[in-house]
């Protein structure tokens, strides 16, 4: 049967693009014609290609995108900025794409890459203004192959390229090498930039190669060393510490000035530190921000959920998009710091923050979204008022990472508010990602439906493998730990690097532009760290604590430099130097005393802590191994390293056993 070509939505964008180029190359032509004639005949040429690309796009959008939302979903372009009476600009978009670069090396021309997000305030302004202005868009045209990438889709793009914040504005050459960059810029500003750069590089083209291979050539020679395993010590956690010490706001919270960030990482350690260390100063840092920050304009009061960050350093004005991650981030913190100080002030906010996610950021397929659009107007409405308006746009992509983010908050939300709904919710999308996002040779997609898929970076790894682990710990099903060593396995086998560390993509020497070249997060590695420690506990293989090991080791030289962002970092070594609080409760998985005793352990706050459940009908060999007896039983065993307590059979005793054991380095007091 004669294959229908025009009702492929592909075929028609490649008719579109087929205009655009020749739009481009009839422009470049008429530039460089000397005679008038010749000059003006190009130059219409180049007038009718736009026009024929006009209409083309128009019947595109009547056949193919009725619903702009859906279409939105459907392409990962930004397109939901209509619904503010935005117009698309006088130009298109590609993706990071190979036809994109293809076409910038064959037109000889500079890449414009723009780093947005569906929930960016000064994305969209960038876009009702710069890129809708006429002469930014023929110049666009005329001199560039412009790039756009949704930092949430792309997050391997963003740590590349990103110039200090959203919008990024970057000029590339057209094998991806930084030629300059900025953030925001007027149309004014975007002129300028503009002209210089597309100048500069007709110039100068000989002089950039040459010059970019020998920075590549330094980059390639250039090593970082990190420490010994052995060289690991407290005094990493200790100066991490004194940093969120020194840069504390006393008088609002939070550290440093504005703009001011949550920093939920840091707010975790400052916790773990005073749990271990009961100095008063840590708890101050918790306890003031925290406060500061829920009853501040940093939380919505209507609705639930924090904002992104405060534009002020008294947390008053936010910067009002919502995001997955932050939120995620900042529950489990509120729920952590209930389980420390036992105030119903971080509960019930932990519980507002839960009816925010299940209400506006869950699909009814089981998965969560990403994020809520910023929009000052519709925030500062009362309830009633609010209820009468449409509110701001949900970015409905499932990311791996956040979904799992979300996943392990919601199941630690669920034991310690008693709440059942977070916990289902959680159950049901580490199902739904697991099946929809997984395959055995390229690990975690970083979300699925979508042009240029991405799979195998190491935030979804191991974000994952945490809730995975989470899963299997607050239900006790097997299936979890299974898919989280599978998922780890495929870490090592393609992320982890010899010399110590894991990177944060899969090595591709077919990689566009600075893919090439793979990193290594300081804040990832932690995360994995922390994950393989887990597996360590949960299995006693000792591959994976080795792992952690020399993923800490790698950064013990360069640590300092992170200042803040290495908290996550100094746990993860905190978690490595001790022991982790182990509760093995011998029993029947289906007695419920055997549930109750596991639910008493895991309301406890105990940052390095592993609960499993050893049923003594069916694992008696596994009881053996580790020493423990199968009868009296339900007993809960409670013990770090060769240190055991007493074992017990009631719930309401655990919290008094677990606390004494909390840490072998306790009472020690931070350096200020």
């Amino acid at each position: 049967m004669t294959e229908k070509i025009y009702e492929l939505e592909s075929a028609w964008k490649l008719a579109i693009r087929r205009e655009q180029d020749a739009h481009d190359f009839y422009t470049r032509m008429a530039r460089s014609a000397s005679d008038a004639a010749v000059k003006a005949f190009f130059e219409s040429l180049a007038e009718e290609e736009l026009r024929h690309k006009a209409r083309l796009e128009g019947e595109f959008r009547r056949v193919f995108q009725p619903d702009l939302e859906e279409a939105r979903e459907r392409t990962g372009i930004f397109v939901h900025d209509t619904h503010r009476g935005h117009q698309p600009p006088g130009f298109s978009w590609w993706e990071w794409e190979d036809e994109a670069f293809r076409l910038a090396r064959e037109l000889d021309v500079p890449i414009l890459l723009d780093i947005s997000a569906s929930w960016c305030h000064w994305c969209h302004v960038m876009d009702e203004n710069t890129y809708s202005h006429p002469e930014v868009a023929a110049l666009i045209n005329s001199d560039f192959i412009p790039i756009r990438v949704d930092t949430d889709k792309r997050p391997d793009v963003n740590r590349r390229y990103n110039m200090g914040g959203w919008p990024t504005t970057a000029f590339l050459t057209p094998d991806g090498e930084v030629l300059t960059g900025a953030t925001f810029l007027t149309v004014p500003q975007f002129l300028d930039v503009a002209r210089k750069v597309s100048e500069y590089y007709r110039a100068n083209k000989g002089k950039i190669r040459e010059r970019l291979e020998e920075l590549r050539t330094d980059v390639a020679a250039a090593s970082v060393a990190g420490v010994a395993i052995e060289d690991l010590s407290l005094k990493i956690v200790e100066e991490a510490v004194s940093v969120l010490i020194l840069g504390f706001d006393k008088e609002n919270g939070g550290f440093g000035t504005e703009p001011k960030f949550p920093m939920p990482e840091s707010l975790e350690l400052a916790l773990a530190e005073y749990q271990r260390s009961g100095a008063e100063q840590l708890r101050a840092i918790v306890e003031k921000t925290l406060r500061a920050m829920a009853s501040g304009g940093m939380y919505d009061p209507v609705e639930g959920g924090f904002f992104r960050y405060s534009t002020t350093r008294d947390w008053s004005i936010p910067h009002y998009e919502k995001m997955a991650e932050d939120n995620a981030k900042l529950l489990a913190l509120y729920i952590h710091a209930y389980q420390v100080f036992g105030d119903p002030f971080y509960r019930d906010v932990a519980a507002d923050v839960v009816r925010y996610i299940l209400r506006t950021l869950t699909d009814e397929r089981g998965f969560f979204y990403a994020s809520q659009d910023a929009d000052e107007e519709y925030y500062k409405l009362g309830a009633t008022e609010r209820a009468q308006r449409k509110p701001p746009y949900v970015d409905k992509t499932p990311y791996t990472d956040y979904n799992a983010m979300l996943i392990s908050a919601l199941l630690q939300a669920g034991v310690v508010l008693d709440d059942r709904a977070p916990t289902d919710a959680a159950l049901r999308a580490v199902d739904v990602i697991w099946e929809q996002h997984y395959d055995e040779a390229r690990g975690m997609a970083h979300t699925r439906g979508q042009r240029g898929e991405v799979w195998g970076l190491l935030t979804d790894q191991i974000w994952m493998a945490q809730a995975l682990l989470d899963a299997h710990e607050f239900t006790t099903e097997p299936r979890f730990l299974d898919r989280a060593l599978r998922v780890m396995d495929f870490v090592y086998a393609h992320l982890q690097d010899a010399a110590g560390g894991f990177y944060d993509r899969v090595d591709d020497p077919n990689a566009l532009g600075k893919l090439r070249d793979r990193d290594k997060s300081i804040t990832e590695n932690a995360v994995a760290a922390h994950a393989a420690l887990r597996l360590h506990a949960f299995t006693g293989d000792p591959k994976h604590r080795e792992a952690a090991g020399k993923a800490l080791a790698w950064f013990g030289e360069v640590y300092k430099a992170y200042g803040y962002f290495a908290s996550g970092y100094a746990m993860a070594v905190a978690a490595y130097l001790g022991q982790p609080i182990q509760v093995i409760i011998v029993g029947s998985a289906d007695d419920e005393r055997t549930r109750d005793l596991r639910q008493a352990a895991l309301r406890l706050y105990a940052p390095y802590r592993v609960v499993q459940v050893a049923d003594p009908a069916w694992e008696g060999e596994r009881l053996a191994r580790l020493g423990y007896p199968a009868e009296p039983a339900p007993r809960a065993y409670i013990c770090v390293g060769l240190t055991c307590a007493q074992p017990t059979d009631r719930p309401d005793e655990i919290e008094g056993i677990v606390r004494p054991l909390v840490s072998p380095w306790r009472g020690r007091t931070p350096r200020a």
